[in-house]
């Protein structure tokens, strides 16, 4: 087990420790998102958004399988799971995007910031109980009975 600091990073309750890492995450997210907006252009803002998401799903993953969910190997598994997570929020993304900066008239930006507030929470259920699902612990009867099969 981790020594010091790291130690009481798992004391912290797990739902905290995502919306921590999840606010960072999003924080480096939008960080790119503007910096890739700049580089390329504000007008291209659906491309910029593929591109950032495509860019920070490396780092989501690993924060959140070894810092949040603490889960061991199924690697590819769970990381497949996770793409699948990332697509639905990608689209949900931008319907949110396209929704407020086509229709509602918000600038860019804010709209963004927006959409990954509402994301965050969405995420945090889809990859509890989808991509980093632990298998259900067995009561005593369970495995007494399973040993008679």
């Amino acid at each position: 087990m981790a020594k010091g600091c790291c130690a009481n990073w798992f004391l912290i309750d797990e739902k905290v420790r995502f919306l921590v890492l999840a606010m960072t995450n999003m924080f480096v997210r939008y960080v790119l998102f503007v910096f890739l907006g700049a580089l390329f252009s504000v007008l291209h803002y659906q491309a910029v958004l593929v591109l950032t998401w495509s860019l920070s799903s490396v780092l989501a993953f690993f924060s959140y399988k070894i810092l949040v969910f603490r889960t061991e190997g199924n690697h590819l598994k769970e990381y497949g799971k996770s793409l699948l997570i990332w697509c639905l929020s990608y689209f949900v993304n931008a319907m949110i995007l396209w929704l407020l900066v086509e229709k509602l008239l918000w600038n860019v930006y804010v709209a963004q910031g927006v959409a990954i507030l509402f994301l965050a929470v969405v995420n945090y259920l889809l990859f509890k109980h989808f991509a980093f699902k632990q298998p259900r612990k067995r009561t005593l009867l369970e495995r007494l009975y399973n040993l008679w099969e």
